[in-house]
């Protein structure tokens, strides 16, 4: 190594960064900086697997924790957006993944989740063309290193683009990839913490557990990179602890996973699971400040609405059932329409409001749906439960409870708090399940009570009518733009007021504010 240094001998360096992977700018890290310094920058921008290797060195040189490394992943993508408009001049094989991991960071980091996947799969392609495909990822003859990093990096971007299925094929393959420590383990190691990410989100406790077990298994990774390329199992961490209903443990982990403005590209993951904490642990209203500091910090104008990453629009919806804003819950939901991920949250605010039947049909719907996760299948029998307690049908209601409860010992307790606590005493003493099993007490001693807030429920021809109201149009003008008689429209205008308890068009729109029935920008146009 110090030889090659001392020579200046480029492609030995290259060699030795494809091997060592980031062992080189940890350990050289000083010699490789004095080296590039003395190269010309066009030199040093033809050779991307010197360039990264040059930018963990320059981090390296002048540690300052989490901050430095930051400041070397926007180097990451400044370099990576360079590269990504000539990446294939690089024909060599570890130019070419060099260059593809750094432009699919920059690509993400700006949101083109499609274009990082474009990169990945054309440079993935490119190797099956080049490199030598029958030697194994750790042989002597293999002449690319890092194995697994680009499946690593589909994976990750699969993530941020909402697509759990496609990350995790993509993750379980740079984990199969991926090389034994000390030096070619790194990507199998980071696949391994998004893997029980993933699968703790979802409810799977026990997958989680192995894929967190399998992190130390792959071999021993450097401290300075734990919290860059591990943070998955730290989120991870906290989110079973979460469900498990463990404060202690859940916030030991979120202080360790650190806060959600300063992390990279998991940083919804994160957010999701300190609005979870929030939620669990009787702090909506300052989960619903830290989930809008954190996207404020990311670059989104507003908290999460349609649009958004699932686990940031689930999160935004449980913050406001938390605090009683049931009908924005529903608002949230029409606006998002067909994303199944808000159903539980819905489905849930109906029932606390009394809209048993209302909440049935979208829990019975929910269900029937082939995505639908552990963890909303608790939320959702339990709905049907409680509502067929209500109805008195005792035999629907313990068949329910007793599929939520079972899922529930499996480690899913956090679902359990978020319904009146008597009817669930109520149920579990039906079905002889000891309260204990679910994290809850045998009594009633607990004050806190899950409420919903008041839920107005428009059509969508009342909707529409209200959006005209907000925008100061007529009856007549609303009828005629939607092709419906006078009279039509002033039956309706006389719905919309009954539901709201309003007498005039200005009471009718404030309190339609209020319940986040009207779009920001419909109720600044009144």
């Amino acid at each position: 190594m110090l030889n090659a240094l001392s020579a200046g001998d480029l492609d030995a360096l290259e060699d030795l960064a494809d091997h060592w992977w980031f062992e080189l700018p940890a350990r050289f890290g000083r010699e490789l900086l004095d080296l590039l310094e003395r190269l010309p920058a066009t030199v040093v921008g033809r050779r991307p697997r010197l360039l990264m290797a040059g930018v963990l060195a320059y981090q390296l040189a002048d540690p300052r924790g989490d901050a430095q490394l930051r400041s070397a992943m926007r180097l990451f993508e400044l370099h990576g957006a360079r590269l990504s408009k000539r990446l294939r001049s690089f024909t060599r094989p570890g130019d070419a993944v060099a260059a593809g991991v750094l432009a699919m960071h920059a690509a993400r980091a700006r949101g083109l989740y499609r274009t990082a996947e474009g990169i990945g799969a054309w440079v993935e392609e490119h190797l099956l063309q080049t490199d030598d495909t029958g030697a194994l990822p750790w042989g002597v003859d293999r002449r690319v290193g890092r194995p697994g990093v680009i499946a690593l990096n589909r994976g990750v971007t699969a993530m941020l683009a909402g697509e759990p299925a496609t990350a995790v094929r993509h993750l379980r393959r740079a984990y199969e990839q991926a090389g034994p420590p000390p030096f070619q383990h790194f990507a199998g190691a980071s696949a391994c913490a998004n893997l029980a990410l993933l699968a703790a989100v979802r409810g799977h406790h026990a997958l989680a557990e192995t894929w967190l077990e399998r992190i130390r298994e792959c071999g021993p990774v450097p401290a300075w990179l734990e919290h860059h390329l591990l943070l998955g199992a730290v989120v991870a961490r906290a989110v079973l602890a979460i469900d498990r209903r463990d404060v202690r443990a859940a916030a030991q982990a979120l202080a360790e996973a650190g806060t959600t403005e300063e992390q990279g590209d998991l940083w919804p993951y994160l957010a999701a699971a300190r609005a979870a904490y929030a939620v669990a642990f009787g702090e909506s209203a300052r989960g619903l400040l830290g989930l809008d500091a954190a996207c404020f910090a990311h670059g989104m104008a507003a908290r999460p609405g349609p649009g958004a990453h699932p686990v940031l629009l689930r999160a935004h919806a449980e913050l406001l059932a938390a605090t009683g804003e049931g009908n924005r819950v529903v608002a949230l939901g029409e606006a998002a329409a067909g994303s199944e991920v808000l159903w539980p949250p819905v489905a849930r605010v109906r029932l606390l409001a009394g809209d048993d039947e209302g909440a049935s049909a979208l829990a019975g719907r929910a269900l029937r749906d082939a995505a639908v996760t552990p963890r909303d299948t608790v939320e959702l029998q339990l709905v049907l439960a409680l509502a067929q307690l209500r109805a008195s049908r005792l035999d629907d209601a313990r068949a329910r409870f007793a599929q939520a409860a079972e899922l529930g010992r499996q480690g899913l307790l956090a679902p359990f708090a978020l319904f009146p606590r008597e009817e669930v005493l109520e149920l579990c003493h039906e079905t002889g399940t000891d309260p204990r099993d679910l994290g809850m007490r045998h009594t009633l001693d607990d004050t806190s009570h899950p409420v919903s807030g008041p839920i107005v429920v428009l059509t969508r021809r009342e909707r529409a009518v209200l959006a005209g109201l907000a925008a100061g149009a007529s009856p007549v003008r609303i009828a005629a733009e939607h092709g419906v008689s006078v009279n039509t429209v002033r039956t309706q205008v006389r719905k919309v007021y009954r539901k709201l308890d309003a007498s005039s068009r200005t009471s009718a729109l404030a309190r339609a504010g209020q319940l986040g029935l009207l779009s920001p920008d419909t109720s600044r146009s009144a």
